[in-house]
């Protein structure tokens, strides 16, 4: 090597390892958890790490919303019971309008919604699909009566602790709704409306 490229060998050398020096040391999680947000129209910087209970409020509540909307519509298709089609009715027209305010709410908070049913939710929808007419309305009503046991559960939580106060007043809104819908639930299930399909025994 002559004299003449050490210099310029040993600038390339310090320009390189001045950019590995200012890389995030974990490329991929960076990507995962932080927005790059533009600052002009040159620069962009990136943007502090969603707090995972956000994430986990914002997942948890767009998927049972979507399975509510889903099972209602199969609820509308299949009950022969007049009282339970008149709930599925309340219950679709709530979650429709809690889905949509909601999803603004988790852009803004930076949280990438999901968009379709995970497995658990797809398998709870797969019974209701293939359920015999005698047992569509009992097994709707302890359905509705589980999601809305979790979905109140996770309302007061995140309603009392979130960390994000767009969504913490979300949360407060829909508790007594979820709630509401609950009782509802477990009052269908206790009456004889979810027998009435049900052949004598």
């Amino acid at each position: 090597m002559t004299h003449a490229k050490i210099p310029l060998f040993l600038a390339a050398s310090a320009l390189a390892l001045g950019l590995v020096a200012c890389g995030p040391s974990n490329p991929a999680a960076e990507a995962h958890n932080a927005t790059e947000v533009a600052v002009d129209e040159n620069s962009t910087v990136a943007t502090t790490e969603v707090d995972a209970g956000v994430i986990n409020f914002v997942e948890k509540a767009t998927l049972s919303n979507m399975f509510e909307i889903e099972s209602a519509k199969l609820a509308l298709e299949r009950s022969k019971v007049q009282p339970i089609k008149d709930y599925a009715q309340a219950i679709l027209d709530a979650h429709t309008a809690s889905s949509s305010e909601l999803a603004p709410l988790s852009s803004a908070a930076l949280v990438t919604a999901p968009t379709q049913l995970d497995s658990g939710f797809q398998s709870q929808l797969k019974q209701l699909q293939d359920a015999s007419v005698a047992d569509f309305d009992d097994r709707y009503l302890d359905q509705q009566t589980e999601v809305h046991e979790n979905t109140a559960s996770l309302l007061k939580d995140f309603s009392a602790n979130g960390k994000d106060a767009q969504l913490q007043a979300f949360a407060l809104k829909m508790l007594p709704i979820v709630e509401a819908h609950l009782t509802q639930a477990k009052a269908l299930d206790d009456s004889p409306a979810d027998d009435v399909t049900k052949a004598p025994s």
